[in-house]
């Protein structure tokens, strides 16, 4: 997990639907361990239980940009704080006005150094879409609606039915063209190329990335209406245009919780491994691996759970998130598969991308 990839700003958006989390994070969890992304996955997890929260990451940026989510949650109600990320259903703030909300700020020295670096040279206009990880799929869209066809995608999204929109899929979504975008998400060079740097995890499924994909895809059509899903939205739209489709983080109830929570909040920002840090703690009840796991090499691939062990209290919930990458020969000794408790959630996550594993700690 030393590579550069790693370092930078990958994700301002969020690349997660962490409502999964959420439903996963124990009420009477007090202290918790988040690998940080963009914050976007961290926000919802501000759960009225929670008392110490550390955020991790390699990337500087990526903590700095949730420091700035955490420091808008609190100085910002639900409507100008989507606005300050330009979120659909609002008015949009100037980038003056982003400017002078950004100057009242509350952040550590390096945090504002790094994003007043990146707002003025962005002239103040939001960072939504600004991660690598976001342009990737902004350019995926582009590519769609070449292959697709825009007439095809705009039809999709005006179904407001699951009923209209299957059948419209079966119609005009099973073809050659549809096959033909799926096979180059499927190509490993094209996400190497344009995001991971030669970081692309090796699939170990047991089944093609084309295949992989295509169920993924066939997964989400099946939720709802594919205007309610984010991530269907910014790679097929190139936009988030429908309200009703916004990550976890839009949300007002979820909003209100998440800011009453920070108010007595022990936060710590730990930029560096997560597995040396929670190594070195105690008593921690939950933990977010996002899918950092899926980038392991040996030994780490395989020692990661014992190593942490000590850190975690008993009957503490560790999720994990596999991305084409499932950690092979990994010590589960310890922990209890608790996954199938969670079964409605993992098939109602909007991403569709991951295999989800949530094991328990056992007592020692």
């Amino acid at each position: 997990m030393g590579s550069q990839y790693f370092r930078e700003l990958n994700y301002t958006l969020t690349n997660e639907d962490s409502l999964l989390e959420r439903s996963i994070l124990p009420e009477s969890c007090s202290h918790a361990w988040v690998v940080c992304g963009s914050g976007g996955r961290v926000l919802p997890l501000l759960k009225s239980g929670l008392r110490r929260l550390t955020v991790v990451d390699l990337s500087a940026p990526q903590l700095a940009l949730c420091e700035l989510r955490f420091a808008l949650l609190r100085e910002l109600d639900h409507q100008e704080y989507l606005g300050f990320f330009s979120y659909p259903g609002v008015a949009e703030l100037s980038p003056g006005e982003r400017e002078s909300i950004f100057k009242g700020l509350s952040l550590r020295t390096s945090s504002r150094r790094y994003l007043e670096q990146r707002f003025r040279a962005a002239g103040f206009r939001s960072p939504l879409f600004e991660g690598r990880w976001e342009r990737t799929f902004i350019g995926f869209s582009r590519l769609a609606r070449v292959i697709l066809g825009s007439d095809r995608i705009e039809r999709l999204f005006a179904c407001t039915d699951v009923a209209e929109q299957s059948e419209l899929v079966r119609k005009e979504w099973s073809g050659f063209r549809w096959k033909a975008l799926i096979a180059l998400a499927g190509n490993t060079r094209t996400f190497n190329s344009l995001l991971y740097s030669g970081d692309f995890p090796v699939n170990n499924t047991g089944i093609g990335y084309v295949t992989y994909y295509r169920r993924a895809f066939d997964r989400l059509f099946s939720q709802g209406p594919v205007r309610n899903n984010f991530f269907l939205q910014l790679t097929l739209l190139g936009e988030l245009r429908f309200p009703a489709g916004l990550p976890p983080e839009a949300d007002p109830v979820i909003y209100r919780e998440a800011k009453q929570t920070l108010s007595g909040l022990e936060l710590e920002w730990v930029e560096g491994d997560l597995v040396a840090g929670l190594e070195r703690s105690r008593g921690v009840e939950f933990v977010s691996f996002s899918n950092v796991a899926s980038y392991f090499k040996a030994p780490v691939e395989q020692e990661f759970l014992e190593r942490i062990g000590k850190g975690l209290a008993p009957g503490a919930r560790v999720v994990l998130r596999h991305y084409l990458h499932r950690p092979e020969g990994l010590v589960r000794s310890g922990y209890h598969d608790i996954t199938t408790s969670f079964r409605e959630a993992i098939e109602k996550e909007r991403m569709q991308m991951y295999e989800v594993e949530v094991l328990q700690r056992l007592p020692v």
